[in-house]
């Protein structure tokens, strides 16, 4: 499922994938996203 959530936005963070930990409001666990993709850690590329 397709949860949208905002993400504060960090111009200083390195070019290197950085993970924040989010609360999900649809399955009420914990998911780490990418700051600059979106994309969960873990998640296939389709």
């Amino acid at each position: 499922m397709k949860v949208q959530t905002w993400l504060a936005d960090d111009p200083e963070s390195p070019a290197q994938a950085s993970f924040e930990l989010l609360h999900c409001p649809a399955c009420s666990q914990m998911h780490f996203v990418n700051r600059r993709t979106g994309n969960l850690l873990g998640e296939k590329k389709a």
